[in-house]
């Protein structure tokens, strides 16, 4: 039970600190770069000194306005009629979403879309598997394999993102 007081006490001060709106962040890091930090925009990032993983609300290129969770080899999106802005960079996407407009410049290995009435933009992807209905998805370039389990989906080339 001992083990479990400064991981209470951590989240405590990290709660309290996010509520009273702490504008100039926070680092809990220790001196290898392990912890987390908050910035004062919100944005958060967590590590153990050698990968880290960032959720951004600032819509600049690495972050999303709607909700997007990136590592070294994975970008998970999750937002509800949010614009979600990421660089592929190579890695697998899954777009949780509904109603959002999503944007993956770069090259992106499997992008899987799970959910309904999204504009999804692909520099260019190896395969694109859509579970949901009445989604668009556009690529920049290439020639993605398209396996579709869901309902009113289009797949063509074209969109906004940066192949």
């Amino acid at each position: 039970m001992r083990s479990r007081i400064p991981v209470v006490a951590g989240a405590v001060v990290l709660v309290a600190a996010v509520g009273t709106g702490c504008a100039g962040g926070i680092d809990l890091r220790d001196e290898n770069g392990a912890g987390i930090s908050i910035d004062g925009d919100g944005d958060i990032s967590v590590g153990d000194g050698s990968t880290e993983v960032e959720i951004s609300g600032d819509g600049t290129p690495g972050s999303s306005d709607g909700g997007a969770l990136v590592t070294d080899e994975l970008i998970n999106v999750a937002t509800d009629g949010g614009t979600v802005t990421q660089d592929c960079g190579g890695r697998s996407a899954n777009v949780v979403a509904s109603g959002a407009t999503v944007t993956l410049n770069g090259s992106c290995a499997l992008v899987t879309i799970a959910g309904s009435g999204n504009q999804v933009s692909v520099g260019s992807a190896t395969e694109v598997s859509l579970l949901g209905s009445d989604n668009t998805v556009h690529y920049a370039s290439g020639d993605p394999v398209v396996t579709d389990l869901g309902s009113g989906n289009v797949v063509e080339e074209g969109g906004d993102a940066v192949p």
